[in-house]
Protein backbone atom coordinates (compact mmCIF):
# COMPACT_ATOMS: atom_id res chain seq x y z
CA UNK A 1 0.00 0.00 0.00
CA UNK A 2 1.45 3.03 -1.26
CA UNK A 3 2.45 5.94 1.65
CA UNK A 4 -0.05 8.48 0.06
CA UNK A 5 -3.16 6.24 0.18
CA UNK A 6 -2.30 5.53 4.02
CA UNK A 7 -2.19 9.21 4.62
CA UNK A 8 -5.97 9.14 2.95
CA UNK A 9 -7.11 6.44 5.11
CA UNK A 10 -5.46 8.19 8.23
CA UNK A 11 -6.97 11.17 7.83
CA UNK A 12 -10.51 10.26 6.32
CA UNK A 13 -10.93 8.49 10.06
CA UNK A 14 -9.57 11.41 12.05
CA UNK A 15 -12.36 13.29 10.11
CA UNK A 16 -15.24 10.28 10.91
CA UNK A 17 -13.91 11.02 14.61
CA UNK A 18 -14.59 14.36 14.37
CA UNK A 19 -17.72 14.12 12.48
CA UNK A 20 -19.18 11.18 15.60
CA UNK A 21 -17.88 13.76 18.13
CA UNK A 22 -19.77 16.99 16.70
CA UNK A 23 -22.76 14.86 16.08
CA UNK A 24 -22.36 13.41 20.65
CA UNK A 25 -22.25 16.72 21.43
CA UNK A 26 -24.70 18.10 19.27
CA UNK A 27 -27.21 15.12 20.62
CA UNK A 28 -26.12 16.65 24.27
CA UNK A 29 -26.92 19.72 24.04
CA UNK A 30 -30.20 19.64 22.49
CA UNK A 31 -30.81 16.83 25.65
CA UNK A 32 -29.85 19.24 28.00
CA UNK A 33 -31.59 22.19 26.58
CA UNK A 34 -34.57 20.07 26.63
CA UNK A 35 -34.30 19.16 30.01
CA UNK A 36 -33.54 22.58 31.02
CA UNK A 37 -36.64 23.66 29.68
CA UNK A 38 -38.93 21.09 31.11
CA UNK A 39 -37.03 21.79 34.85
CA UNK A 40 -37.62 25.94 33.84
CA UNK A 41 -41.16 25.20 33.38
CA UNK A 42 -41.86 23.00 36.06
CA UNK A 43 -40.04 25.42 38.52
CA UNK A 44 -42.10 28.32 36.98
CA UNK A 45 -45.23 26.32 37.71
CA UNK A 46 -44.47 26.11 41.43
CA UNK A 47 -43.23 29.25 41.66
CA UNK A 48 -46.53 30.69 40.37
CA UNK A 49 -48.22 28.64 42.76
CA UNK A 50 -45.99 29.50 45.83
CA UNK A 51 -46.67 33.37 44.90
CA UNK A 52 -50.26 33.09 44.51
CA UNK A 53 -50.73 30.72 47.89
CA UNK A 54 -48.42 31.98 50.09
CA UNK A 55 -50.42 35.42 50.89
CA UNK A 56 -54.12 33.31 50.55
CA UNK A 57 -56.49 33.91 53.44
CA UNK A 58 -60.16 32.76 52.66
CA UNK A 59 -60.62 33.59 56.25
CA UNK A 60 -59.26 37.07 56.64
CA UNK A 61 -61.72 39.94 58.38
CA UNK A 62 -64.75 37.50 57.71
CA UNK A 63 -67.03 36.32 60.27
CA UNK A 64 -65.40 34.21 61.36
CA UNK A 65 -67.84 32.75 63.90
CA UNK A 66 -69.62 31.34 60.83
CA UNK A 67 -66.60 29.41 59.49
CA UNK A 68 -66.58 26.41 61.63
CA UNK A 69 -63.66 27.79 63.88
CA UNK A 70 -62.91 26.18 66.63
CA UNK A 71 -64.44 27.52 69.89
CA UNK A 72 -62.95 27.69 73.44
CA UNK A 73 -64.09 23.99 74.35
CA UNK A 74 -62.05 22.91 71.26
CA UNK A 75 -65.69 21.87 69.46
CA UNK A 76 -66.97 23.08 66.04
CA UNK A 77 -69.08 26.32 66.06
CA UNK A 78 -72.92 25.37 64.96
CA UNK A 79 -73.53 26.42 61.38
CA UNK A 80 -76.37 24.29 60.86
CA UNK A 81 -78.39 27.83 60.49
CA UNK A 82 -76.31 28.52 57.56
CA UNK A 83 -76.55 25.78 55.51
CA UNK A 84 -77.64 25.92 52.48
CA UNK A 85 -79.90 22.91 50.77
CA UNK A 86 -78.38 20.82 48.46
CA UNK A 87 -79.99 20.48 45.07
CA UNK A 88 -80.73 17.55 43.00
CA UNK A 89 -80.05 17.47 39.59
CA UNK A 90 -79.67 14.03 37.80
CA UNK A 91 -76.16 13.08 36.39
CA UNK A 92 -74.17 16.28 37.89
CA UNK A 93 -71.64 13.96 38.73
CA UNK A 94 -70.95 12.97 35.04
CA UNK A 95 -71.11 16.23 34.06
CA UNK A 96 -68.04 17.22 36.74
CA UNK A 97 -65.86 14.23 35.88
CA UNK A 98 -66.33 15.55 32.27
CA UNK A 99 -64.98 19.17 33.15
CA UNK A 100 -62.09 18.06 35.43
CA UNK A 101 -61.37 14.55 33.78
CA UNK A 102 -57.75 13.59 34.14
CA UNK A 103 -57.52 15.96 36.92
CA UNK A 104 -56.57 15.27 40.63
CA UNK A 105 -59.63 16.79 41.47
CA UNK A 106 -61.79 13.94 40.02
CA UNK A 107 -62.08 11.75 42.58
CA UNK A 108 -63.83 14.14 44.28
CA UNK A 109 -66.53 14.60 41.98
CA UNK A 110 -69.15 12.55 43.60
CA UNK A 111 -69.00 14.64 46.86
CA UNK A 112 -69.24 17.97 44.84
CA UNK A 113 -72.04 16.29 43.25
CA UNK A 114 -73.88 16.45 46.84
CA UNK A 115 -73.49 19.99 47.00
CA UNK A 116 -75.92 22.31 46.28
CA UNK A 117 -75.03 23.33 42.63
CA UNK A 118 -74.21 27.28 43.43
CA UNK A 119 -71.58 25.43 45.66
CA UNK A 120 -70.06 23.02 43.34
CA UNK A 121 -69.63 25.65 40.57
CA UNK A 122 -67.47 27.44 43.28
CA UNK A 123 -65.54 24.79 44.43
CA UNK A 124 -64.68 23.51 40.65
CA UNK A 125 -64.00 27.44 39.48
CA UNK A 126 -61.79 28.59 42.81
CA UNK A 127 -59.87 25.08 42.54
CA UNK A 128 -59.38 25.49 38.47
CA UNK A 129 -57.85 29.23 39.67
CA UNK A 130 -55.97 28.08 42.69
CA UNK A 131 -54.25 24.85 41.71
CA UNK A 132 -55.12 24.08 38.47
CA UNK A 133 -57.43 21.45 40.09
CA UNK A 134 -55.03 19.90 42.05
CA UNK A 135 -51.89 19.88 39.59
CA UNK A 136 -50.46 22.36 41.85
CA UNK A 137 -51.20 21.65 45.44
CA UNK A 138 -49.97 21.81 49.39
CA UNK A 139 -47.95 18.31 50.00
CA UNK A 140 -47.55 16.92 53.45
CA UNK A 141 -44.76 14.45 54.20
CA UNK A 142 -44.88 13.47 50.50
CA UNK A 143 -48.63 13.08 50.34
CA UNK A 144 -51.76 14.89 48.72
CA UNK A 145 -53.41 16.93 51.01
CA UNK A 146 -56.31 17.18 48.79
CA UNK A 147 -56.28 21.03 49.39
CA UNK A 148 -56.89 22.73 45.93
CA UNK A 149 -58.05 26.10 46.93
CA UNK A 150 -55.36 27.01 48.71
CA UNK A 151 -58.02 27.22 52.09
CA UNK A 152 -55.73 27.59 55.80
CA UNK A 153 -57.27 26.29 58.46
CA UNK A 154 -56.09 25.00 62.17
CA UNK A 155 -56.21 21.16 61.00
CA UNK A 156 -53.46 19.68 60.39
CA UNK A 157 -51.52 22.51 58.63
CA UNK A 158 -49.33 22.39 56.34
CA UNK A 159 -45.48 24.73 57.21
CA UNK A 160 -47.22 27.09 54.82
CA UNK A 161 -50.30 27.27 56.72
CA UNK A 162 -52.66 25.34 54.60
CA UNK A 163 -54.67 22.98 55.89
CA UNK A 164 -53.92 19.36 55.15
CA UNK A 165 -57.15 17.13 54.87
CA UNK A 166 -57.43 12.91 55.09
CA UNK A 167 -59.34 12.29 52.28
CA UNK A 168 -61.49 13.82 49.41
CA UNK A 169 -64.80 13.68 51.17
CA UNK A 170 -63.35 15.94 54.03
CA UNK A 171 -61.84 18.37 51.86
CA UNK A 172 -65.40 18.94 50.15
CA UNK A 173 -67.32 19.05 53.62
CA UNK A 174 -64.69 21.45 55.15
CA UNK A 175 -63.80 23.86 52.06
CA UNK A 176 -67.59 23.40 50.76
CA UNK A 177 -68.75 24.75 54.35
CA UNK A 178 -67.15 27.69 54.26
CA UNK A 179 -68.42 28.63 50.54
CA UNK A 180 -71.76 27.55 51.74
CA UNK A 181 -71.35 30.41 54.81
CA UNK A 182 -70.23 32.64 52.47
CA UNK A 183 -73.12 32.26 49.97
CA UNK A 184 -75.20 32.63 52.88
CA UNK A 185 -74.18 35.56 53.27
CA UNK A 186 -74.82 37.12 49.68
CA UNK A 187 -71.54 36.75 48.72
CA UNK A 188 -72.25 34.56 45.89
CA UNK A 189 -70.80 35.64 42.63
CA UNK A 190 -67.47 35.34 41.31
CA UNK A 191 -66.68 39.43 41.83
CA UNK A 192 -67.53 39.07 45.73
CA UNK A 193 -66.09 35.47 46.03
CA UNK A 194 -62.75 37.32 45.83
CA UNK A 195 -62.71 37.91 49.43
CA UNK A 196 -61.80 34.32 49.18
CA UNK A 197 -58.40 35.22 47.73
CA UNK A 198 -57.93 38.59 49.49
CA UNK A 199 -60.18 38.92 52.40
CA UNK A 200 -62.09 41.64 52.84
CA UNK A 201 -59.11 44.33 51.96
CA UNK A 202 -59.03 43.81 48.13
CA UNK A 203 -58.80 47.15 47.08
CA UNK A 204 -55.37 47.12 48.61
CA UNK A 205 -54.21 44.26 46.65
CA UNK A 206 -52.97 44.57 43.32
CA UNK A 207 -56.35 45.57 41.02
CA UNK A 208 -55.39 43.88 38.02
CA UNK A 209 -54.39 40.02 39.51
CA UNK A 210 -57.81 40.79 41.70
CA UNK A 211 -59.78 41.38 38.02
CA UNK A 212 -57.75 38.57 36.78
CA UNK A 213 -59.28 35.95 39.44
CA UNK A 214 -62.18 36.93 38.82
CA UNK A 215 -62.53 36.54 35.66
CA UNK A 216 -60.93 33.28 35.93
CA UNK A 217 -63.18 31.85 38.20
CA UNK A 218 -66.18 32.97 36.60
CA UNK A 219 -65.08 31.35 33.65
CA UNK A 220 -66.08 28.08 35.07
CA UNK A 221 -68.34 28.99 38.04
CA UNK A 222 -70.37 31.05 35.15
CA UNK A 223 -70.24 27.63 32.75
CA UNK A 224 -71.45 25.29 35.39
CA UNK A 225 -74.10 27.53 37.18
CA UNK A 226 -75.78 28.49 34.02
Amino acid sequence: MSEYLKQGIRKNKKINILIVIILMLVVRLFFLSFLGEKVLAEKQANDNYKNEQITLDPLKNICVENFFKENDSGKFCDASKYKIKNGSEDNQEAIYVGIVEGHPIEVMASEIAKKDKRVAAFLIAIAKKESNWGKYSPKKNGRDCYNYWGYRGSYNATESGYSCFDNPAQAISIVGGRIEDLISQEIDTPEKMIVWKCGRLCNQDNQKEVQKWIDDVSLYYDKINS
